[in-house]
């Protein structure tokens, strides 16, 4: 065992491994193998396998200045589409955790709105018919919880 992790070792040093240009051709042949599930298409199917093969040449290449040259190309290229995604993604963990938290508020309160002005209000659950004020308007009404 110890010899094949060497051999192995031996096969991956000097290589330039993965980098971001690698992950996104991965990603675009990923994405390019589920469309051919619902297309049947084999022109698509065969883009998908040399994007898969261009980027295992690249990890498994051992000319290192010219993949990270490849490499900061892609990223000089693409600042403004990352910048985009890395925006968006803490909106989309935002409002899921929000979701969540929602959820968990539904199972001991009693969530609704006020009648006038749609303010969204919460009552302990099981009490019944309580008097709520609005903390907005300030109008009250009765609500069963």
């Amino acid at each position: 065992m110890n010899n094949f992790r060497y051999k192995m070792a031996q096969f991956f040093s000097g290589r330039t491994g993965i980098d971001a240009l690698g992950r996104t051709v991965t990603w675009v042949a990923l994405i390019l193998m589920l469309l051919t599930m619902f297309t049947h298409s084999n022109a698509i199917y065969l883009l998908a396998m040399a994007c898969l093969a261009y980027s295992i040449w690249r990890m498994l290449s051992k000319n290192y200045q010219k993949r990270y040259n490849e490499n900061q190309l892609f990223l000089q290229k693409t600042v403004k589409i990352r910048a985009f995604f890395s925006k968006l993604v803490p909106n989309v963990k935002t409002k899921f955790a929000k979701i969540q938290y929602d959820f968990n508020q539904r199972k001991t309160y009693a969530i609704f709105k006020c009648p006038s002005c749609k303010q969204k209000l919460r009552a302990p659950r099981g009490r019944g018919k309580i008097e709520v004020t609005c903390s907005k308007c300030h109008t009250v009404f009765v609500k069963r919880v």
